[in-house]
């Protein structure tokens, strides 16, 4: 048995929490979870956008009807799916990496609340910028199944959107309704990354919680509860701006307008398939994510901070 000495041993082999993220842990979870909640996504944007209530139930079977080959029908709950790949391999990530890139600065150094929570909207902001015309198209592709043929835009993925939509609409559609994207990215990061960080810090704090899958199952599915209650409404108005005919709704007001046609409800429009797709893909996101920085990340002499 050849015997190895102890410099080739791993460092953080006995304290993996000492472990820091590598720069596509963030990407590559986010792309696992979208595969897995894609057909709850699709149905709580039809629920947003709809002009007559119907249940969940009654949009699943709308949704499946719509497909031109019956059989083929649970392939409607994917519509969009390569627009959203294409936006959890660029804006998740960039949230992700500026999150963790930001936590070495001084002024969160000290485990500081306020200054994870500016960092977690800062993420936010800075992955909007490369997420919002794909979010678009995702939303149109999931969508287009309701137009009448004539009416439909046809994308045939995400690349396909990402020509036609200038030449046809010009640069700014792509970013139709991208004030509040980004706003509800901003707030969606900090209610998420950051409110994670900041509840699995204090749980750690006051109880014996190892750094495990209890501990992240428990926050991750805390922060998805509340983080859902903060941003759906604005969720709801993006996806009304960004499904509209140009012209259709000129300022976030009149989108705001046509949200409320359902009454004080408006707002939350579709939010129990947000609570069914958010509580298991943020639990499923973060545990992903903990274990790949538990088994795989870059390994930080000076342990966990």
């Amino acid at each position: 048995m050849p015997v190895y000495d102890d410099h080739f041993l791993d460092d953080c082999h006995d304290v993996p929490e000492g472990r820091l993220p590598r720069w596509w842990f963030g990407g590559f979870a986010s792309i696992c979870v979208a595969f897995a909640v894609a057909p709850i996504d699709i149905v709580k944007t039809h629920m947003q956008i709809q002009q007559k209530k119907r249940s969940i139930f009654g949009t699943i079977k709308r949704i499946y009807s719509l497909r031109i080959i019956p059989i083929l029908g649970v392939w409607g709950f994917y519509d969009g799916f390569s627009a959203a790949i294409l936006r959890q391999m660029t804006s998740t990530n960039i949230h992700f990496i500026v999150y963790e890139t930001g936590k070495k600065m001084e002024y969160v150094d000290g485990d500081s609340y306020l200054g994870k929570i500016i960092l977690g909207c800062v993420a936010g902001a800075c992955g909007s910028a490369c997420g919002i015309p794909t979010d678009l198209i995702n939303v149109r592709m999931q969508t287009d199944m309701k137009e009448p043929p004539s009416k439909r835009r046809n994308y045939k993925n995400v690349i396909d959107g990402l020509i036609r939509i200038p030449k046809e609409e010009g640069w700014r559609a792509l970013y139709k309704g991208g004030s509040v994207a980004a706003l509800k990215s901003s707030l969606s990061t900090c209610s998420q990354i950051a409110l994670y960080d900041i509840i699995k810090t204090e749980v750690r704090k006051n109880t014996s919680a190892n750094d495990g899958v209890p501990l992240h199952f428990l926050t991750s599915f805390v922060t998805s509860i509340i983080s859902s209650s903060i941003t759906h409404p604005l969720d709801v108005v993006r996806t009304i701006m960004m499904n509209s005919r140009p012209g259709e709704f000129r300022t976030v007001f009149q989108a705001a307008v046509h949200m409320m046609r359902f009454g004080i409800m408006g707002p939350y429009r579709g939010f129990v398939p947000t609570i069914v797709r958010k509580a298991p893909a943020t639990t499923l996101l973060f545990v992903l994510y903990e274990q790949l920085r538990l088994h795989f990340g870059i390994c930080s002499l000076g342990g966990e901070k």
